[in-house]
């Protein structure tokens, strides 16, 4: 078959060697001229958040030997010697801007550097990330009076801006306490503005590297979940809810005290800055983890960041405005406030409509295809703590899906589950634009029901000590590929997706 990918960030380019290994014709396109997704533009000194065993290809080891958490160099040339090794097809300066759907496949138009074309693909897969969409826009009424700079994160090229400067930063995800941390260490004052304070989880607990807590099932066991796959785990889930609630409270004031939320004999003043970053509710609330700074908390404790609650609401001639009228002095602000939902502008109509219809993203079957839109899906926007790993296997099912290896429920079927999904995370999860989307910290649980779509065993380890404690990384996956293929040689009949809400 012939199928166009579109993006080569590491989802595109880890779907594109998966399924170009069961004899496809896979052609990648990006629309710049660079390969690596969001790394390829990524913020002076920003590392992944997750360690190398774990964000890489399960059959393709690092080839050096990067950072424990690697940089964002150390990921491009990673994936450089990954499309080499896999000989991939990926046309730079593409971009795709327009589908049309057709009995067999879609009527894709290309824009290159030679012009526009448009070729036919008997299947497309859009591998442009939740992050794709355009940056989240913000009123700044009164803009002409502040005379500093505003920034976005992709305008900072040089973390020397903020030598000696006093800095208003915007958001609390990784990309606010990044830079946070990253203009104290220069000198600067900053004020740290957000409308609530999230989890950050510390990079180690216990003497562990907490990356290697999480992955092994002791942890991922108790976490809720829209669905549990494993038979055990769903028991004990519905006999001892009220348990798990404690133990996610009890998990969560421990994490307190290992990222340096609460300190004893700290000032009056030190704590009531970190009243203000402290996050209100269990950890599970938030599908997303995202790692403290080592340098931020002890920062907010000094007073070297000044955190701030409040709405920004814009700006006067020495800083920012509150919704409330509190004025924060600044002389440069950096607006670090995420993404909105992708747009999917090459979509037609009705189905830019149906991808665009939720604030908090559309949720998809499997995490991987919308039930009316046919021959399509989308790899990669089911980010989580596995996110290389997760798009192999996503390619995998999308080949079963589309040999007629695994026979799809009915549309209904398939729109009742994932909406059975979206009310599951509504209910036990902060808002974000990217929610619907997302399996983050779920892993285990979303990577045990595609694996039981394709009839490959879930338990990835060698016995079953390891497989409670040990913790898992990207190459517990390898092979996956390769077994499905030898139970599909064997099966008479096609597969029929479990039935689980996921």
């Amino acid at each position: 078959m012939q199928i166009a990918v579109i993006g080569s960030g590491v989802s595109g380019i880890a779907a594109a060697k998966t399924l170009a290994g069961f004899g496809h014709q896979v052609t990648i396109f990006e629309k710049s001229d660079a390969i690596g997704g969001v790394w390829a533009t990524a913020y002076p000194g920003v590392t992944l958040q997750n360690i190398a065993e774990h964000y890489r290809l399960t059959d393709f080891p690092w080839p050096f030997k990067p950072e424990n958490h690697p940089r964002a160099d150390e990921v491009r040339r990673y994936l450089d010697a990954a499309v080499e090794h896999f000989k991939l097809d990926i046309r730079r300066n593409h971009e795709v801007i327009a589908l049309t759907p057709v009995a067999d496949g879609w009527e894709v138009v290309i824009k290159g550097p030679e012009g526009t074309a448009t070729t036919h693909f008997g299947y497309v897969l859009v591998a442009t990330g939740q992050y794709s969409g355009d940056k989240t826009a913000i009123d700044m009424p009164g803009r002409e009076l502040f005379k500093g700079p505003v920034l976005r994160e992709w305008d900072i090229k040089d973390l020397e801006i903020f030598r000696n400067k006093s800095i208003a930063i915007v958001g609390f995800g990784k990309t606010a306490v990044d830079l946070a941390t990253f203009a104290v260490e220069r000198g600067a004052q900053v004020t740290h503005i957000f409308r609530n304070a999230r989890w950050l989880l510390p990079y180690t607990l216990g003497g562990r590297d907490i990356a290697n807590i999480v992955t092994a099932r002791t942890s991922t066991f108790f976490q809720p979940s829209w669905s549990h796959p494993d038979e055990r785990e769903a028991k004990f889930h519905q006999r001892w809810a009220k348990h798990i609630g404690t133990y996610w409270h009890n998990t969560s004031t421990m994490l307190h005290y290992a990222t340096g939320l609460k300190r004893i004999g700290r000032s009056k003043a030190a704590k009531a800055r970190m009243k203000l970053v402290t996050p209100e509710g269990p950890v599970t609330i938030q599908l997303r983890g995202t790692m403290a700074p080592k340098t931020y908390y002890p920062s907010v404790a000094s007073g070297k960041i000044e955190p701030v609650q409040g709405n920004f609401a814009g700006f006067v001639a020495d800083g920012v405005k509150l919704s409330d009228g509190r004025v924060v002095k600044a002389d440069m602000v950096v607006l670090a406030i995420g993404n909105d939902k992708p747009s999917f502008a090459y979509l037609p109509a009705p189905y830019r409509e149906m991808m665009t219809a939720e604030e908090d993203g559309v949720q998809l079957y499997r995490h991987l295809v919308h039930p009316r839109i046919p021959r399509l899906a989308f790899i990669g926007f089911n980010h989580g703590v596995f996110h290389i790993p997760a798009s192999e296997l996503s390619a995998v099912w999308v080949e079963a899906v589309a040999s007629g290896d695994l026979v799809l429920p009915p549309v209904a079927e398939m729109e009742e589950r994932a909406a059975r999904v979206a009310a599951w995370k509504r209910a036990n999860t902060n808002f974000e634009p990217q929610r619907g989307f997302t399996t983050s910290n779920h892993f285990h649980q979303y990577f045990g029901a595609l694996l039981g779509d394709l009839g490959v065993k879930a338990r990835r380890k060698k016995n079953a000590i390891a497989e409670i404690f040990a913790p898992y990384d990207a190459a517990d996956y390898a092979g996956v590929a390769a077994e499905y293929l030898a139970g599909r040689a064997k099966r008479t009949e096609p597969l029929h997706p479990l039935p689980l809400d996921t």
